[in-house]
């Protein structure tokens, strides 16, 4: 991303105008060759017509549609951290989503028991280190509270303190990607997405809080790896009353 001012937004708002003019100077490329091909008397092509889209530009490095998405998803990691703190150990991320590990600098201490655990550890690692850089401090501010509380804590006072890091030259695209990948991250680890919604009632095989409902679906689906119980609603309501 450029730094100047007011340059095209790297975010998905131009996905389609980056795509057409892949394309564009593709077909550029192979109109220069066929004309190098060209014998004499042959008739000249046309040109490819350049793309007609229009981009998005910065206000001044994001445009103002993609801060306001990458402020919304700084404001729901708590949320999806809190999620993924809820469910059991052991349960594997959702497979509709690439997993993603964001890397934070400096060290992480001891890996917990559980790859939930670890992530959070690496979320709260992650927010700290953009705390401190916004500060202008050379190490993370000390842990505070419980795990849980920290998150919430450092996340409140970057979303507070949002325009300070998105209107830097140099820091607005890496905290805007990484705050986008983060959310990417525990959304696939929480079983979040929108499709999907949590189910309040313990397995009645595994007996654990991993029922899972996706829309359209007739049938619950269990996400316990040792489990994998499906089952509808039906027979939840049925199996729980007995």
């Amino acid at each position: 991303m450029t730094t100047e001012p007011g340059g095209i937004c790297i975010g998905t708002c131009n996905s389609q105008w980056r795509k057409a003019h892949a394309l564009y100077a593709d077909g550029l490329a192979k109109y220069d060759k066929a004309l190098e091909q060209l014998a004499d008397g042959d008739d000249v092509p046309n040109p490819p017509a350049p793309p007609d889209i229009r981009p998005w530009y910065g206000q001044p490095y994001w445009c103002g549609r993609c801060m306001a998405l990458i402020k919304a998803e700084l404001a729901e990691l708590d949320d999806l951290a809190s999620m993924l703190a809820a469910l059991p150990p052991g349960i594997r991320p959702a497979v509709s989503a690439k997993h993603e590990r964001v890397k934070v600098s400096g060290s992480h201490g001891t890996p917990s028991a559980s790859p939930s655990g670890d992530s959070l550890e690496e979320l709260a690692a992650w927010l700290k280190s953009w705390e401190a850089m916004a500060k202008d401090e050379d190490d993370p501010t000390p842990r505070r509270g419980h795990l849980a509380t920290e998150i919430t804590t450092v996340r409140s006072w970057l979303y507070a303190h949002f325009d300070l890091l998105m209107l830097n030259p140099d820091v607005a695209q890496p905290f805007g990607e990484e705050t986008r990948a983060w959310h990417r991250e525990l959304i696939a680890r929480a079983h979040a997405a929108s499709a999907a919604k949590h189910v309040k009632q313990p397995c009645p095989r595994c007996k654990l809080f991993t029922l899972w409902e996706e829309l359209g679906q007739d049938y619950l689906k269990c996400i316990n790896v040792d489990c994998n119980r499906r089952l509808t609603r039906a027979e939840l309501d049925a199996e729980t009353a007995a």
